[in-house]
């Protein structure tokens, strides 16, 4: 893409994004089915379920605008710090992304119907940056590798403490960040993983001091990771 080409670009994409959350997320919060407990759950695990959040009560102008600002600020910095060869995984990340984790941060849910779309959207965005890019080869290894090692580092850590440290839902989530931060290459990798775990620890140190008392959500500290990499990675290079 030339440089003229992408000036153009830029704000457009931060525009679509932020408007893309703002009205697409809490449309698509009215549609989603809350998440029904197993047949074999016991009594604390239906009561998760039944106390729950609703994801239809988030749908309000006010999660809109918010998200939607969010997902706005985190992609200007991702057009600011990346090529643009892969702005569209950026933005899958900072649509889907954002809106998991605003979800997550008030519900401590993250919706597997999201998460699915986030699924395809990201594969389909990976596909077509890599089909556009000369060096397809190598960024596919590292794209792919940084899926496995997200994924299955997160699920070889659930599977240990068997669901204590970390929720199912923030494996799913992790693939998606994989992709995102394998864009940067294996230092990318490692820095979205690092300063993500480093984000998520001051968020349970939070959730803690306010007096609050079981799982806290890990899911924006996992979305944060990538784009606070990117903004380390800019500065040190």
């Amino acid at each position: 893409m030339a440089a003229n080409q992408g000036l153009l670009v830029a704000p457009a994409l931060v525009v679509v994004v932020g408007v893309a959350v703002g009205l697409g997320g809490p449309a698509l919060l009215r549609r989603l089915p809350e998440p029904v407990p197993p047949a074999d759950a016991d009594d604390d695990t239906r009561s998760d379920y039944l106390t729950k959040i609703s994801y239809r009560s988030l749908a309000t102008g006010r999660f809109g605008l918010i998200t939607g600002l969010v997902a706005a600020a985190l992609t200007a910095v991702a057009v600011l710090t990346q090529p643009p060869g892969y702005w569209a995984v950026w933005a899958v990340v900072g649509t889907i992304g954002v809106l998991l984790a605003a979800v997550d941060a008030i519900t401590t849910w993250l919706p597997s119907p999201a998460m699915r779309l986030g699924w395809v959207a990201g594969a389909v965005a990976v596909l077509a940056c890599l089909a556009a890019d000369p060096d397809r080869i190598a960024m596919a290894i590292r794209i792919g590798g940084s899926v496995l090692i997200a994924g299955g580092g997160y699920l070889l850590l659930w599977m240990i403490t068997r669901g204590r440290a970390i929720a199912f839902g923030d494996v799913r989530l992790m693939p998606l960040i994989g992709a995102v931060a394998g864009t940067m290459g294996w230092a990318g990798l490692y820095w979205s993983l690092l300063l993500g775990s480093l984000i998520g620890a001051v968020i349970g140190v939070v959730w803690l001091t306010t007096g609050r008392r079981g799982p806290f959500p890990y899911g924006p500290a996992l979305v944060s990771g990538p784009y606070a990499a990117a903004v380390l990675i800019s500065v040190l290079q």
